[in-house]
C-alpha cells in the first residue's frame, strides 16, 4: 500500500447553506469511505470514478467548480464529495493531480 484515497460526501439541501458554508449538522452526518491504493493508477482511477477533479475548486477534489452536485431535484438536496490523499508522498501527490487535472 503506498497510500490511502479518502472519500468524503456531505449531503444538505440549499437551504441549509447559511452565507456560503453548511452547518456542523450537515458534517455530523458525513460519510467517509477509505481505499488502501497500492499504485497511482488506482488511486487516480477511484478519483476520476467518482467524477471529481482538483481544477473544478483549485484547492480541493470536487465534482463540479462550487464543490457539489444536485442528487434530488424534487427536495433541492446537493451533495459534496470530495477526495482526500493520506499516506502519499509530494511525488506521488503532484503526479496524481497532473493525471486527473
Amino acid at each position: 500500500m503506498i497510500g490511502v484515497v479518502r472519500l468524503t460526501t456531505v449531503t444538505f439541501r440549499e437551504d441549509d447553506v447559511f452565507e456560503g458554508s453548511f452547518p456542523r449538522e450537515c458534517y455530523e452526518d458525513a460519510s467517509t469511505e477509505d481505499f488502501e491504493v497500492d499504485d497511482l493508477e488506482e488511486a487516480v482511477r477511484i478519483i476520476t470514478y467518482s467524477g471529481l477533479t482538483f481544477s473544478a475548486t483549485g484547492n480541493d477534489w470536487a465534482a463540479n467548480p462550487d464543490g457539489t452536485r444536485i442528487v434530488d431535484y424534487g427536495e433541492g438536496r446537493r451533495e459534496e464529495v470530495t477526495a482526500h490523499l493520506r499516506g502519499f508522498n509530494p511525488f506521488d501527490v503532484e503526479a496524481i493531480i497532473e493525471q486527473v487535472g
